[in-house]
């Protein structure tokens, strides 16, 4: 008789995450969109010695802010250029050789996403 009530409190505990999993599905439903836009985006040259590109193919590059920071999380200053409505290039031929991140920022869209490049 124990064992019958392990059993059912198994199968029981097993509904029940079972429930819950597919209800965390249907929330997160709407997440493969900020995902689609985070992968729209493109960093190149990748490795970079003058210039890294970073290509924004749904993003508007006068709305959206661009910050590079050092590996460890500090920003630094950059000189941005806007070669066309959704591309920005920046300047890293001063930089020190190692990895470094972009982030990427849209207030309007409220979309946040970092890109890891290597400069050589």
């Amino acid at each position: 008789m124990r064992n019958l009530s392990l059993i059912l409190s198994f199968f029981l505990l097993l509904f029940l995450s079972s429930a819950a999993f597919g209800q965390s599905q249907e929330i997160t439903a709407y997440a493969p969109e900020k995902t689609d836009l985070s992968k729209s985006i493109t960093v190149y040259p990748n490795p970079a010695t003058d210039f890294v590109n970073i290509k924004l193919s749904t993003l508007d590059a006068s709305t959206t802010k661009i910050t590079l920071y050092t590996i460890l999380g500090n920003e630094l200053p950059t000189d941005k250029e806007t070669v066309n409505d959704h591309e920005v290039r920046i300047r890293v031929k001063d930089l020190a050789t190692g990895y470094y991140l972009i982030a990427v920022r849209d207030e309007q869209l409220q979309f946040k996403s970092t890109y890891k490049f290597l400069k050589r």
